[in-house]
């Protein structure tokens, strides 16, 4: 089966960041696009308007009134203005228009002129990947930015994923909050630990599949540039999932969390999908993610974001748009080569940034070069 070809035709934003009004219209044949500018300029802030047409709260993971442009003006403070990011997208299934943005304090979202309610159906109409600064040495800093790596290669399978997270987040919230305010009403407590259990169960079945599923395309992926890895995860939940049933998984964590009120009432913490952590292993070296370089640790990572891409177009015949801030550091010359020759090898469009407009020569009349520049963007060539 061909894979069609797909990407953003056209991108405008409106008070977004540090943006009053953008609108790029992008090649037709969709190639890379590479912004190049120095740092402040704004390009971090285009990617982080186009990871906001798919479910989540984007690559910064940022709450909607952070995100609102203001007028900087010393000793004013100015209203937020509600932003906006509108795109037309080109899918396997057609061109569509996306739009999402802030109104009212909450997220709205339309497709094709309709008000959707749930952000699902962006996950169903596009998927989009991405590494950023934040996950450079990942593999030794805080495990809640790993789980937020490995929830985004879920939620490009799940579009329902985003929600989930939220519902479990949410409920774990109150029954955190009930228990440290000495409320111990049992009726109540169980309600909360049981729709925590449904939710966290689901989420932990989830990242299970998915680890399970990159780890045979990564045992399986031919000698390139960039090493081999094999995934583990680990948690309480996420390994009971692995033998048992969703239902008897559902028990034993809410089980699990009953046993925790007074641990939690006294300061304590309760363990669950929001305490998982996974590690990566080095196949090429038998060395642990954690003892390698920058460089090993970056290229480990591009190795299994181009995994997901395998696995997208094998199970949904589509290749996810990929986002890469700043995806050439920590790279020697001979993987940026070999990194430029995947991105021309996918049906999909690509996104880089750079501050070095000349490090993307090797993709000179091959991508679309846009410099950025005190949040204007102009069309320049390499």
């Amino acid at each position: 089966m061909t894979t069609p070809r797909f990407g953003i035709e056209q991108l405008t934003l409106s008070y977004f960041r540090c943006y009053d009004s953008l609108s790029l219209v992008l090649d037709r044949e969709l190639p890379p696009v590479v912004l190049s500018g120095s740092n402040g300029a704004g390009k971090t802030n285009v990617l982080e308007a186009i990871s906001f047409l798919v479910p989540g709260r984007g690559l910064r993971n940022a709450h909607l009134a952070d995100i609102s442009y203001r007028i900087g003006m010393p000793d004013v403070v100015s209203l937020p203005h509600a932003w906006t990011v509108s795109a037309r997208v080109r899918t396997p299934d057609g061109v569509c228009q996306i739009g999402t943005g802030k109104a009212e304090q909450r997220r709205q979202i339309r497709i094709d002129g309709q008000n959707i309610k749930s952000q699902d159906e962006l996950g169903k109409t596009l998927s989009i990947l991405w590494l950023t600064p934040a996950f450079d040495r990942i593999f030794n800093g805080d495990p809640a930015t790993r789980r937020r790596f490995l929830d985004r290669l879920v939620q490009s399978f799940l579009p329902s994923y985003a929600h989930i997270t939220t519902e479990y987040a949410y409920a774990f919230k109150q029954w955190m909050s009930l228990l440290c305010a000495g409320k111990t009403d049992p009726a109540w407590l169980t309600a909360l630990e049981q729709q925590i259990a449904q939710n966290g169960v689901a989420i932990a079945a989830a990242r299970v599949d998915v680890v399970d599923r990159l780890n045979v395309l990564l045992e399986q992926a031919p000698e390139t540039d960039f090493p081999r890895a094999q995934i583990f995860l680990k948690g309480a939940v996420e390994d009971f999932v692995r033998s048992h049933s969703a239902l008897q998984a559902e028990t034993y964590f809410a089980d699990l969390l009953a046993k925790s009120r007074h641990l939690v009432s006294d300061g304590g913490h309760a363990c669950g999908p929001h305490t998982a952590d996974l590690s990566v292993l080095n196949l090429n070296k038998n060395t642990d993610a954690a003892l390698c370089s920058t460089g090993e640790q970056k290229a480990l990572l591009l190795s299994i974001i181009f995994a997901q891409t395998q696995a997208l177009m094998k199970e949904k015949g589509q290749c996810p748009l990929l986002l890469l801030d700043e995806g050439l550091s920590h790279l020697d010359a001979h993987r940026q080569g070999a990194l430029f020759e995947l991105i021309l090898s996918l049906p999909s469009q690509v996104w880089l940034t750079g501050v070095d407009e000349k490090a993307f020569a090797p993709l000179e009349n091959k991508a679309e070069f846009f410099c950025i520049d005190n949040a204007k963007a102009y069309r320049a060539v390499a």
